[in-house]
């Protein structure tokens, strides 16, 4: 696949300050190299354009290839240059860049370790299909992924030649400090891969460091390479417990670190380790203080696919530890911080008086009428108290999304067949795309071009009815009249769950007559996300107001996942009327691949 056909594109001059690089997996740049490459620019002129993609926040663009070209340009003190706009989301970029350069089998093994991660991290873990995408056999794609066991200092030394893949073989897995330590003696000294062997054979671990069992009754106790057990048979040995057989000890790891992630995943949607994730990709999540998203955005973030734990697997201090909750969504998160922030910044201060003697808003108090009385029922209660929503939605995993469609699609065939505005929306941008995918000039007022269905129908049926059947007699006559070829809708863009969101959301439908929480939507959550909901909806207040609640609640989060969602809905509680903020505000976009 090559950029031109990965993605709709178009060729332009674009200012080359305008161009900023988010991601590309080569990360070394010989100057003299790039000084040839200039000089060759100035000689012929850039032969072949830089490729980018619109910034998400409208300012610029973001690189996906040609850095290379872009900083020999720069060089030159070059104002604008040719470019491939490439009209794609972030993770399709990364993923255009990292084929680009594997491409050309121009990458360092160095540089194939970070994309391999990457690819690994976008294929959800799945080895397999990370392998496939790279057109890389299995074992290559283990030995580049354990070589991030290497530091970031070994693997830079490694893109840039500085010492050979034979020397971060051999320094991946020590301690990273010792990494560093041994890397500066390797190149000051030019000590060769053979001598750097056999100063290795001489470095042991602690015992007391592994994270798995090492215990009396543990295959260590006995084993041939604990140098306690050999300063028992030999006069010299290493004094105090410590392995000496690297590789036992690293395959020990990382079995127990993938049990840990295992027990984990019940309660996270994403668990990664820490040589999975990008640093970038990955934040704290924090309910109040600094960096806070705040307590209802919080309970929101714990049924997102993003809401998981960071599994610690260098061999450091840290081997082992858990950093929870974590998002692994950093842009969303960030968007939360600042609405979270604002949202706690002082109102204009405001002077109402009381009229007839009834106290204001301002200033009821706890346990006035706005508390349930005694008398009232548990779903009254439940009622005044209903929680504030997100300020935005979470990203629900696919099959909660899954859950959520029969609704939307129930709610969208309502509108279909009450009126003539929304059918006239859909044929409109029907005809649009078929016109657009195939030349033809679309009439003034309908513009899809680099635009999501979701936005377009959101602007056409913002229009009055009148306007819409003129824009559908505009596209009609244009699609006779007009010169056409083969085409098809891209399946990318337009398809029901996508539309039929976009027309619920659109026409403010109110969802709770077409969705109703069941067993079947909380087992699309992990046990975190199901926990949410129940706080949400009022679940956890009613259950605890019960005789026995109070146990019945412990026992309920004590229960498996798999339990818990049967457990629940014959609790007794009554669902109707309540929508999940999550089902309620969903991106339509998000049904993508659903």
């Amino acid at each position: 696949m090559s950029l031109e056909t990965a993605a709709p594109s178009e060729v332009a001059v674009i200012p080359l300050a305008s161009v900023r690089v988010v991601y590309n997996p080569r990360r070394a740049f010989k100057q003299e190299a790039l000084q040839r490459l200039a000089d060759s620019i100035r000689e012929h002129d850039l032969i072949q354009p830089i490729a980018v993609r619109p910034a998400d926040d409208s300012e610029g663009y973001e690189l996906i290839a040609g850095e290379r070209r872009l900083r020999a340009m720069r060089l030159l003190e070059r104002e604008n240059a040719p470019a491939r706009i490439i009209y794609c989301d972030a993770v399709e970029a990364r993923r255009l860049a990292l084929l680009e350069n594997t491409d050309r089998e121009n990458l360092s093994v160095a540089e194939e370790a970070l994309a391999a991660r990457d690819e690994l991290d976008r294929a959800g873990g799945d080895r397999a299909a990370a392998g496939s995408k790279l057109g890389w056999s299995q074992s290559k794609l283990a030995s580049r992924l354990l070589l991030l066991k290497a530091s970031m200092a070994v693997l830079d030394a490694v893109a840039e030649g500085t010492i050979d893949i034979g020397h971060a073989e051999l320094l991946a897995g020590l301690p990273e400090a010792m990494q560093d330590k041994a890397l500066g003696r390797v190149i000051a000294n030019n000590v060769s891969v053979a001598a750097l062997r056999e100063d290795v054979k001489g470095v042991v671990i602690p015992l007391s460091t592994a994270i798995f069992d090492t215990g009396a009754q543990s295959a260590c106790a006995t084993c041939a390479f604990n140098t306690a057990l050999q300063g028992t048979l030999f006069g010299e040995a290493v004094a105090g417990a410590n392995c000496k057989n690297r590789q036992c000890f690293t395959e020990k790891t990382n079995a127990e670190l993938e049990a840990r992630r295992a027990r984990l995943q019940e309660d996270y949607a994403t668990v990664a380790l820490t040589t999975e994730k990008d640093p970038a990709s990955y934040t704290a999540l924090i309910q109040n203080g600094e960096g806070a998203v705040g307590p209802e955005q919080y309970n929101a973030c714990r049924g997102c696919q993003f809401f998981g734990a960071l599994l610690h697997a260098k061999p450091d201090a840290r081997l082992g530890q858990v950093e929870r909750p974590t998002c692994f969504n950093v842009e969303c998160n960030r968007e939360h911080v600042r609405a979270y922030a604002e949202s706690q910044k002082p109102a204009p201060e405001t002077t109402a008086e009381a009229s007839d003697g009834q106290a204001t808003a301002a200033t009821a108090k706890p346990g006035g009428t706005n508390a349930p009385a005694s008398g009232k029922t548990a779903s009254s209660a439940k009622a005044k108290a209903k929680p504030k929503r997100a300020s935005a939605p979470a990203a629900s995993s696919g099959a909660a999304k899954a859950a959520m469609k029969p609704a939307y699609t129930a709610a969208a065939k309502t509108l279909l067949a009450t009126g003539t505005k929304v059918p006239l929306a859909v044929a409109i941008l029907a005809m649009a795309k078929v016109m657009n995918e195939a030349g033809v000039s679309l009439p003034d007022g309908v513009v899809v071009t680099g635009r999501k269905p979701e936005d377009v129908i959101g602007k056409l049926l913002g229009s009055e009815e009148a306007v819409l059947a003129s824009l559908f007699n505009a596209c009609a006559t244009a699609m006779v009249v007009g010169k056409q070829s083969n085409c098809q809708f891209s399946r990318n863009d337009v398809f029901p769950a996508v539309l039929a969101a976009s027309l619920v959301q659109g026409q403010g439908v109110d969802m709770a007559a077409h969705f109703t929480v069941d067993e079947g939507y909380l087992a699309a959550h992990t046990k975190e996300g199901i926990t949410a909901v129940l706080e949400e909806s009022g679940f956890k207040t009613w259950l605890l107001g019960q005789a026995d609640g109070e146990k019945r609640w412990k026992a309920l989060l004590a229960s498996k996942k798999a339990d818990m969602p049967k457990d629940v809905m014959k609790a007794g509680f009554a669902w109707a009327g309540f929508v999940p903020s999550a089902v309620a505000s969903i991106s339509p976009r998000s049904f993508v691949g659903v």
